[in-house]
């Protein structure tokens, strides 16, 4: 299914965000935990806060971050020690709810070099304990890049 620029993900699908080493929990011997809130934190210029639809793609999971990944190296530099967090839109919206953000809009914004690319609106990255609680609660499912073809 796609979509025209600007409509909502749908609440049953999913969003990927890369999440580069030093934005990752780790432990002592550097296993990953998780990850860090700082993660989901908008820089000074940005307005939303960026994603990509994982269901933009046919085929299976690993078909879906693979094409995800390699739109995102014609980019940006995807190291391998990088994980690609997955969160389902409505958990990220209950999530905000939980925390007092009740308009927090997930649209559809491709760009040149990046067709699955979404744009996350309205979620306040000042508050902590939320940014906390979406990458504890909801942003679970990771894969390493290396993992990926």
């Amino acid at each position: 299914m796609h979509l025209k620029t600007g409509a909502y993900i749908p609440d049953e699908d999913h969003v990927v965000r890369h999440v580069k080493w030093g934005q990752l929990e780790k432990d002592c011997d550097d296993n990953v935990l998780g990850i860090l809130p700082q993660a989901f934190v908008l820089r000074a210029t940005e307005e939303s806060l960026s994603f990509n639809w994982l269901e933009y793609f046919d085929g299976s999971r690993e078909d879906q971050l693979t094409n995800i990944k390699s739109d995102l190296s014609t980019r940006l530099n995807v190291g391998s020690k990088s994980f690609f967090c997955i969160g389902n839109v409505k958990n990220i919206k209950d999530k905000g709810k939980e925390f007092g953000a009740t308009s927090i809009r997930i649209a559809y914004a491709p760009t040149h070099g990046n067709k699955s690319h979404v744009a996350l609106f309205r979620l306040p990255d000042e508050d902590l304990k939320l940014l906390e609680a979406l990458a504890s609660d909801v942003f679970v499912e990771r894969i390493q890049a290396q993992d990926l073809p």
